[in-house]
């Protein structure tokens, strides 16, 4: 059934099976997290303005993850 969905039901599964859509935006976020740290290290590593640089964009990651959470549980919380 789900599968008529699309995406929205593909998220919707995703959720089920991560055990309730505030599971599934924690393990989104621990993997942007790392993801966005791994980066910084490499660009930091770089030169010191790379530090700045890892700062700005682990920022704008940070702020678009954020507005992902808050459409995805948007979306899962309708569908219950």
């Amino acid at each position: 059934m789900l599968e008529n969905l699309g995406k929205y039901g593909e998220i919707t599964k995703q959720a089920a099976e991560a055990g309730g859509v505030d599971k599934l935006i924690s393990v989104i976020e621990k993997a942007a997290y790392t993801k966005g740290v791994a980066v910084g290290v490499v660009v930091g590593g770089a030169a010191v303005s790379g530090v700045a640089a890892a700062v700005v964009a682990y920022r704008s990651r940070k702020a678009r993850a954020e507005e992902a959470k808050k459409e995805l549980r948007t979306t899962a919380r309708g569908a219950e």
